[in-house]
């Protein structure tokens, strides 16, 4: 095989399917979404933008939430010193996961996974920050529309919705932007029966699991109903759907230890994906799964993504999330429980992200 012809190869495998995986890695939507979607009222809740979690803080509500103004737009960023495989100096990418399995990436939904992907080209290294989906924040560009806050996971619906410029792509980014100063360069969407296709195409992942899993209510496919879903401590070869299920699997502790589980099975895929077996599978994994995922992500920047996958070693890959401390919990006027941001706590994270 010619190394263009592998790189290239290589390049849609590592710089779009990698990231599906990992989007549809992380969806964490629960049964009923659907219903939930349609029946939730964007209501306004305060913002906590210095106090500290504790159980005997109380807030006042207010109408009008705090906004910060968000950073000006900036070029993809360059270095005095250029980045390796033709790239820039560094590049964001949105990592957004939908429950669904159709590939219908026309109709407008939550994205209940998200993470940011930071790959530096110049160092070269990788850093990986998870966000709560039900994180309460500030959305720009819906006043017309009575919007101004709502979770996260909203932002790319509502961007679809109300035909914001540049869609629900623009609209998440606007906010992450707007909300953690995080300028998000682009974007892959995925979904439940992608990720299950890719994991399947590679032949497995193999997942040290640190604790072993006992879930009891585990959700059927179709939602109709539950089944127990266990899995032991140790290294353990993962099909599609066991890697699907162990991501998603929450009953046990909340939905934190549940993100630290979907990065494992991140990092699983990324050393399945870099092994020598896998090279040999990569030209029919662009013709049968290259499909599956939306991207703004250009061909030379999934190619240079490629090349610069293969140079960062695994030491120089950082994994962070939002957690419990990081958050204050709050219960909005119709009876959902969302997540305030601490932005003091988390402030110092994002800055360790983007290798400040």
């Amino acid at each position: 095989m010619r190394r263009s012809l592998v790189s290239i190869s290589l390049g849609i495998v590592f710089g779009l399917l990698a990231c599906l995986a990992l989007a549809a890695t992380v969806a964490i939507i629960q049964p009923g979404w659907l219903g939930q979607w349609l029946g939730d009222a964007a209501t306004p809740v305060p913002i906590a933008a210095t106090a500290a979690p504790s159980n005997n803080i109380s807030f006042q509500p207010s109408a009008t939430p705090r906004r910060a103004t968000p950073p000006a737009a900036a070029p993809l960023p360059t270095a005095a010193v250029a980045g390796a495989c033709g790239g820039p100096a560094e590049m964001t990418i949105a990592l957004l996961g939908v429950d669904d399995r159709t590939q219908n990436y026309s109709l407008a939904a939550r994205t209940d996974a998200i993470s940011l992907v930071h790959v530096n080209f110049v160092t070269p290294s990788a850093s990986l920050l998870s966000f709560p989906r039900d994180l309460y924040v500030p959305l720009p560009n819906l006043e017309n529309v009575n919007i101004t806050q709502d979770r996260l996971n909203t932002a790319y619906e509502f961007g679809e919705i109300y035909k914001v410029p540049g869609g629900g792509p623009a609209e998440f980014k606007d906010a992450m932007e707007w909300n953690f100063g995080i300028r998000v360069d682009r974007y892959v969407l995925g979904n439940f029966g992608a990720f299950v296709s890719f994991v399947d195409a590679l032949g497995g992942i193999d997942v040290d699991v640190p604790e072993a899993i006992y879930d009891p209510a585990y959700p059927n496919q179709n939602d109709t109903g539950t089944f127990v879903f266990s899995l032991p401590a140790g290294l353990q070869h993962m099909d599609g759907q066991t890697a699907l299920r162990y991501a998603r699997t929450r009953h046990q502790d909340d939905d934190y230890h549940r993100v630290q589980r979907q990065q494992l099975v991140l990092l699983a895929i990324r050393d399945k994906l870099v092994s020598p077996s896998v090279v040999a599978k990569l030209p029919a994994l662009v013709v049968s799964l290259g499909h599956l995922a939306r991207t703004d992500l250009t061909p030379t920047e999934i190619a240079s993504l490629t090349c610069i996958g293969t140079r960062i070693d695994r030491s120089s890959i950082t994994t962070q999330a939002i957690d419990g401390t990081m958050v204050i919990p709050w219960v909005t006027a119709d009876g959902a429980d969302v997540s305030i941001p601490n932005r003091d706590l988390i402030a110092p994270l994002v800055n360790r992200f983007l290798g400040r």
